[in-house]
């Protein structure tokens, strides 16, 4: 016997910030420290930020780009990704089974839908879909963690230490953490095959959750309750107006 319930995993303040439930915020913060401490709120001025240094580094405009010479931009980043991902958690490498090239597509459209989205809801709808397809693919939320790191550190290598200011490094940890919060009541509940339902609530940052209530437990009744008070004290004669006005 049962009772099923929803939860509200995901809010969004006013402000636009996402914020999660204390059961998620807590898994999130144990298996990636460090996006969960990160303020998932994406300004216009993070978005500016993010999409100008993307464009930079995609036309070979950086500093860094510009000091490699004769390469291909989007070739240069990906490989040195993902070249540095298979080194950091080899276990990871089987989890991709098409080109570099084509991962390294998805990884970049993935952050640029979160940036261009015109609402946080388009954004949770879009990372929500994503989340459990890598349920699905047997994707471990801790790989996310240094997924993140070494995507930061590819920007960094692929913009210059100069022009990768504090500024632009927040911006983009804002928006990979805004990603990373969106996905984790999915990665959580590990569902890979969720169900309409399942689906539109997650789309919505509500989660199902079921309270199992445990039957055939029997309480043998009191018969006389005896205390030294109560036996003390005559039938006829209330022991508590006795006991207060003794006080």
């Amino acid at each position: 016997m049962g009772l099923t319930y929803s939860v509200q995993a995901l809010r969004v303040l006013p402000n636009g910030e996402l914020v999660l439930h204390r059961r998620y915020n807590a898994y999130f913060a144990n298996h990636c420290p460090e996006f969960a401490k990160v303020r998932c709120q994406i300004t216009q001025e993070v978005r500016e930020l993010v999409a100008a240094n993307w464009k930079a580094i995609t036309q070979g405009a950086t500093p860094a780009m510009k000091a490699k010479g004769k390469i291909q931009p989007l070739v240069y980043f990906y490989d040195f990704f993902y070249n540095t991902l298979f080194v950091s958690a080899p276990e990871t490498k089987p989890l991709f089974k098409t080109s570099i090239i084509v991962q390294g597509k998805a990884l970049i459209a993935i952050i640029e839908s979160v940036v261009n989205a015109p609402s946080v809801t388009t954004v949770i709808e879009g990372v929500v879909g994503l989340a459990y397809r890598h349920n699905k693919y047997g994707v471990k939320i801790d790989y996310y963690n240094t997924t993140g790191s070494i995507l930061l550190q590819t920007l960094k290598e692929c913009t210059g230490d100069e022009a990768w200011t504090p500024p632009l490094e927040h911006a983009w940890l804002t928006v990979y953490a805004f990603m990373l919060t969106a996905m984790a009541p999915v990665l959580l509940h590990g569902n890979v095959d969720p169900s309409d339902e399942e689906l539109a609530l997650a789309k919505q940052g509500r989660y199902k959750q079921r309270l199992t209530l445990r039957g055939g437990i029997k309480v043998k009744p009191v018969a006389r309750v005896e205390t030294a008070l109560f036996d003390a004290v005559p039938p006829t004669q209330c022991p508590v107006k006795d006991a207060w006005a003794a006080r």
